[in-house]
Parts: structure tokens; C-alpha cells; sequence
């Protein structure tokens, strides 16, 4: 029995689907005499099949595996034509691993639990159709992509979630905020998604398939027939770039990194969602990938340079937030950014593991968070405080989800981080890489402790004095994260992920690790737990504090650059059009109708004015060949 759920794990993307598709009827008002909860209803209810679908499959995946190793690594594939034509044919060809059914339960759980949350949290809220159709929409087209094996649909499926991000970051469209920030987000994502269809269309010819795996066969077999020493083609080296740019985007790396925040204007939610599992879509699509980019060190050396970068500055800027949700969006950008640091140095297995422990605590702090935002009205981390005694619950959410991703033994985090520290020490920078692992460590510790001491610590203010816990739709969901968050070193150790020894992960590296963590969160709970003057730089520095929160300046550098030269050549263009273009035509045609006026004054209606041109032209002509000298032949005679 249990077999048949493994078997038909494709289904999973449909639940999720018909929910989506259902809503319209409700969003338009064909279905208006129930109101919008069953809309809702209806989309948890699907979402809930399709994690009790996904759960069943894994669990059926490792029952099968007694048999032999060959049940659980051997995949199970589908697929079904979509186009054949002119000797070109697309399938979309699915494959059901271990991997994939792991994400597809991380997916589907994340989302029942933001599901139960959103109905609490949009209670007074009318737009529940939009929006429970448009998260039912982002889980189908992610579970989809950890289940195709086909490049060009895993572009298609980007695109379906770049398409579902407006859409529900636009949820409250009447304010002008988030129109901006729908359409910058929608605006940044498809600049990376024209890079990648570049690359998309460029590799087919060179790799003669579209299939993670037979490209991943091409990579083997190239690597094999070329010397050691032997350059890649620069060709081949930018249609790797061009394929990296896509998971740039979604996992919003510099430069790509401005549409992450600017999302923030969605209902909270949608950001737990995107946050966590969205992001993460990018990534996924990078890691098929590994095989294909370890062939270049130029696209190595960039991951590295991206990542690195991202981890760094994301961190920083997060510092100097004060709305909450765009400080943890700061963040989200940072961890990712070790990510790729990890995919650049061939560490597919770390990548993995990073991968695998992030989304779940990054869920639970946004659920925490949007606990204190929905019952305080406000989201500014100045107006906040003095919470632990008033909500203590959320807070112990908070500081768990915070420690799942510090490198802080024994959480999840800490052992991932802990093997990126052993893989960047034995790298060709071990100093540099090394030192920016545990920089990023101490900065995403401090930028979490720094949250938590502005929310909860300190004294309370006028937005907090009167707050009490919110709905137990929201903290039943948030709690039941915690408890998972608290166990998935347990998970992990018991399912052979990170050793035991003495603690999970822990590894020769793990002392410089532990010792940034609490460097980065004790030297901000200094600050921030009862604040401290240099919380707030002095006036001198103060202009360095306002340029990190406005992303240091990088909106308007791109306006007074890539903007302003669109700009120029657009005006350019109108100006070329107006002038030569429009110009040469209505000159042409103003000459034409000039010509042809005065060529009216000779048309009379008089025969006798006809015949007496015609004896003219005649003459004309008979007086020009009788003055021609002789011996020169006419013009086609002879």
C-alpha cells in the first residue's frame, strides 16, 4: 500500500493546484453568498493532502530501501511530451528521489503551518481568495521543480513563481508601497531570468539535451577526454555564467539582491513562505547544476566572489534596519550568500546541509515576528520593547528559530556551518575564506540578537505596554515549528547527516565557530538588551548607520547608471524616430504632395492642350535623332 504513495508522488504538485485554480472562483465573486473563508478552508485542506501525500512517499521510499541500497538511491522517473516539432523535442521529464520527496515534505509542511497561521493572521482580511490561491500557487510550481529533471521546465517554473511573487506581494494594491514593491521585485527576478534563458537556449546545441542528468553525463564524459590543464572554451564559460544568473536572482545575490526586501510590503505569511521555501528554489536549481559549473573555474571563482560578497554586505546592511521584516530579509540574502560560497568550492554535500537546515528556523522567525507585528500594530524595531514579560512564548520561538542559524552547538546550523568551515579551510584562500565564514557567523548572529533585544528587551513602550498574546491559530503553528526546529539535530544525526561526537557536527572546527557566534551575539546583546549609547552612533558616524539602511545607496547608484543609460538611449531612440525616421518619411511625403499639386495645374481637360504636347514630344524626339552624330549606336540596338 505504502508503495503506491512512492509511485504516485508526482501527484503532489496537483493538490496544491486545484486549490489554486478553485480560488478564482471565489476571487472574481462568481462564489459570493459564502463569503471568502471556504476559499481558504478549501486551500488548506489540498495543501494538507499534499504534505500527508509527501510524508507517506518518504516513508514508503525508506521502507522499500530494507531491500538493498539499490531501492533508495535507484529514482523513479515520469514524464510526458509536451512539444515535438522540427526535429526539437520537450518532455517534461520528472525524477522521485530522496532528495525531492525530503523537499517536497519540507514544502508542503512549511505551508500547512503558514496556512493555519495566515487565518488568523488575516482574520478582518477580504482578499483571502487572492491570496490562499496565490500560496497554493507558489507550493505547486516549487514542488514541481525539485520533481522535473529537465532544465527548461525548471526555467518555466521559475518563471511561474517570479509571476506568483507579484502577484501576492501585490495583495494590498491600493498602497502605493507595494505596487513599487511588486514591481521591482517582479522587474529585478526577470532581469536574471533573461540571462538564464540565454544560457537556457545557448546549451541545448552544445549538450544535445535539456535533462539535469544527461547533462551531468556531458560534464563527466568532457571532463574525461580533456587534459587537466586544458582552458574551457570562453563560449562555454558564459553560457555557464548566463545559467548562473537565474538562481542569482531568486536567491537574491548582488547584484541582484534589491527585490528581496522591497517584498516585504506582502502580507507577513506570504513572507514566511518566500523567506523560507521560495528562495530556496534558486538554490535548488544552482545545486542540479554542480556538475556542469565545476568545469569552469572562472563560474567557480564568481560563485565564490557573488556569495561571499553577499554574505558580508546582506549582513550589514541588516544591522541597520529597523523594519523588522526587511532586517531578516537582509539576513536571508547573507545565509544564502554562504551557499554559493559552498557550491563555488565543489561542496555539493555542504550545500546540501546549508540547504537543508535553513528553512525551517527562518519560518519560525518570521512567525514569531509577525506574532508581535499583528497585535502592536507597528513593525519598527524603535517602537518595540520590553515584550519577554508580556510575550514570553514567542520570544523562546524567536531565540530557537535565531539559534538554527547561528553556528551555536547543538542546532542544526552549527553543524552545517561547521563543515563550510572545514571545506573553505581547505580551499587556495583558507586565511580569506575562513575569516569571512566566521565574519558572516558573528554579523547574522549579531543582526538576530539584535532583533530579539529590540523586541523583547528593554523597556516597554507605548505600542507594547498593552500587548497580549495573539490568536491560537498563529501560536499554535509557531510552537509546533519550534518543537521540529528544537529536534532536527536529533533528525539529522539519527538519519546520518551530521556525525555524533560529542554533539552533532561538531568537528576541529567548531571552536573558532562557536567562540564568532558568541562574539556577534554577546557584543549585540551589549548593546541592545538595555541600550547602550553606542547603539546609536554619534552624529560623526551617524551618516554611515543611515547609508546602510538605505542598502548602501544601490538603488540610486543603479538609477544614476543602468537606468540612466536605458534612459538616454530611450530619448535617444524617440528623439532618432521623431527626427530621421519620421522626419525622412514626412518630408518625402510633404515633396510628393508638393510635386503632385503643381503636376495638377498641367492637367487642363482640354484636348486640343493634349495634342498639341503630344506634336511637341514628337518634334522633340525627331530633332534629337537627327542631331545625333553618326556611327553611335542607340542604347540596346546592335
Amino acid at each position: 500500500m505504502t508503495a503506491a504513495f512512492l509511485q504516485t508522488a508526482w501527484l503532489v504538485p496537483l493538490y496544491p493546484l486545484v486549490a489554486a485554480v478553485l480560488s478564482l472562483l471565489w476571487s472574481p465573486g462568481l462564489i459570493k453568498r459564502t463569503g471568502p473563508r471556504p476559499c481558504g478552508y478549501l486551500n488548506l485542506l489540498m495543501v494538507t493532502v499534499a504534505f500527508g501525500h509527501s510524508v507517506l512517499a518518504l516513508l514508503a521510499l525508506h521502507t522499500n530501501s530494507l531491500a538493498g541500497p539499490d531501492a533508495l538511491y535507484a529514482p523513479i522517473r515520469f514524464g510526458w511530451q509536451w512539444l515535438s516539432t522540427a526535429g526539437l523535442t520537450i518532455g517534461f521529464d520528472g525524477v522521485i528521489t530522496e532528495p525531492a520527496l525530503i523537499a517536497m515534505t519540507v514544502i508542503t509542511g512549511v505551508h500547512v503551518l503558514t496556512q493555519i497561521y495566515a487565518i488568523g493572521y488575516l482574520e478582518m482580511d477580504w482578499g483571502w481568495p487572492r491570496f490562499f490561491g496565490c500560496l497554493s500557487f507558489f507550493e505547486a510550481g516549487l514542488c514541481a521543480l525539485v520533481l522535473t529533471d529537465s532544465l527548461f521546465f525548471s526555467y518555466v517554473l521559475l518563471e511561474l513563481l517570479t509571476l506568483g511573487t507579484y502577484l501576492v506581494v501585490g495583495t494590498w494594491y491600493n498602497q502605493p508601497l507595494v505596487v513599487k514593491g511588486a514591481r521591482d521585485a517582479f522587474l529585478t527576478k526577470r532581469i536574471g531570468d533573461l540571462v538564464l534563458l540565454a544560457g537556457l537556449v545557448a546549451i541545448l546545441p552544445v549538450t544535445g539535451t535539456w535533462n539535469f542528468h544527461g547533462l551531468a553525463s556531458w560534464a563527466q564524459s568532457l571532463a574525461a577526454s580533456q587534459p587537466v590543464d586544458a582552458p574551457l572554451p570562453w563560449s562555454l564559460t558564459l553560457i555557464l555564467l548566463a545559467l548562473v544568473a537565474g538562481p542569482m536572482g531568486k536567491c537574491a545575490q548582488i547584484p541582484l539582491h534589491l527585490w528581496l526586501d522591497e517584498a516585504m510590503e506582502s502580507p507577513l505569511p506570504s513572507t514566511v513562505l518566500r523567506n523560507s521555501v521560495v528562495v530556496l528554489g534558486g538554490a535548488w536549481v544552482l545545486l542540479r547544476l554542480e556538475p556542469l559549473l565545476v568545469l569552469s573555474p572562472l563560474v567557480q571563482t564568481t560563485l565564490v566572489a557573488v556569495g561571499g560578497a553577499t554574505a558580508v554586505v546582506a549582513s550589514l546592511i541588516a544591522l541597520a534596519q529597523t523594519d523588522v521584516k526587511r532586517a531578516l530579509s537582509f539576513l536571508v540574502s547573507s545565509w544564502l550568500g554562504l551557499l554559493f560560497v559552498a557550491v563555488g568550492l565543489g561542496g555539493t554535500d555542504v550545500a546540501d546541509h546549508l540547504l537543508l537546515v535553513y528553512p525551517l528556523p527562518m519560518a519560525l522567525l518570521l512567525m514569531a515576528v509577525g506574532t508581535v507585528a499583528i497585535s502592536n500594530v507597528t513593525q519598527d524595531l524603535t517602537q518595540l520593547g520590553g515584550l519577554w514579560s508580556r510575550r514570553p512564548l514567542m520570544g523562546l520561538a524567536f531565540l530557537t528559530g535565531a539559534a538554527g542559524l547561528m553556528g551555536l552547538p547543538p542546532f542544526g546550523g552549527f553543524a552545517a556551518l561547521r563543515e563550510l568551515m572545514e571545506l573553505v579551510a581547505g580551499s587556495s584562500q583558507p586565511v580569506l575564506l575562513t575569516g569571512l565564514v566566521l565574519l558572516t557567523n558573528a554579523l547574522i548572529s549579531g543582526g538576530l540578537i539584535r532583533v530579539f533585544c529590540q523586541i523583547w528587551g528593554g523597556d516597554p513602550t507605548r505600542f507594547t505596554v498593552r500587548s497580549a498574546e495573539v490568536l491560537w491559530l498563529m501560536v499554535l503553528p509557531t510552537l509546533l515549528l519550534m518543537g521540529v526546529v528544537l529536534h532536527l539535530p536529533q533528525l539529522f544525526a539519527a538519519n546520518g547527516i551530521f556525525a555524533v561526537a560529542p554533539l552533532p557536527g561538531w568537528g576541529p572546527m567548531a571552536w573558532p565557530l562557536v567562540g564568532s557566534t558568541v562574539f556577534g551575539g554577546g557584543l549585540s546583546a551589549f548593546f541592545y538588551l538595555r541600550p547602550h549609547p553606542l547603539a546609536h552612533l554619534p552624529s560623526a558616524l551617524g551618516g554611515l548607520q543611515d547609508w546602510l539602511a538605505a542598502d548602501m545607496q544601490t538603488e540610486r547608484f543603479y538609477q544614476r547608471t543602468l537606468v540612466g543609460l536605458v534612459v538616454v538611449l530611450a530619448r535617444w531612440s524617440a528623439w532618432s524616430d521623431q527626427r530621421l525616421v519620421d522626419g525622412f518619411s514626412s518630408q518625402a511625403g510633404a515633396a510628393a504632395l508638393a510635386s503632385s499639386r503643381r503636376l495638377g495645374l498641367t492637367t487642363t481637360g482640354r484636348t486640343q492642350a493634349y495634342a498639341l504636347t503630344l506634336v511637341l514630344g514628337v518634334l522633340l524626339m525627331a530633332v534629337w535623332l537627327l542631331a545625333r552624330p553618326v556611327g553611335v549606336p542607340l542604347a540596346g540596338l546592335g
